[in-house]
């Protein structure tokens, strides 16, 4: 056997080893794919959390409006003299 072929196989057996071997090199990958999944997770979080903080300065600025908007989207409350249609799909 000649010097390339063998240090080939060397080479190819120890990259085998550092990959699977090595445990911490899989905690590396796992991190790093759990990593990007709290990068997202955290991303959506700010967006949810900015306009959480959009809908307190609207409350505070003008309480009624808000309850108003609420009562009439999540109770489905209406004025006096209003009409609520309803439309059922068949």
């Amino acid at each position: 056997m000649d010097k390339k072929k063998l240090f080939l196989i060397a080479a190819i057996v120890g990259f085998l080893v550092v990959v699977f071997g090595n445990h911490h090199f899989r905690r590396l990958i796992i991190y790093r794919k759990n990593k990007k999944i709290l990068l997202k997770q955290l991303e959506e979080l700010k967006k949810k959390n900015d306009k959480l903080a959009r809908n307190i300065k609207e409350f505070e600025k003008n309480p009624d409006r808000v309850y108003y908007k609420v009562a009439r989207e999540e109770y489905g409350m209406i004025k006096d003299g209003e009409i609520k249609y309803r439309f059922v799909d068949k």
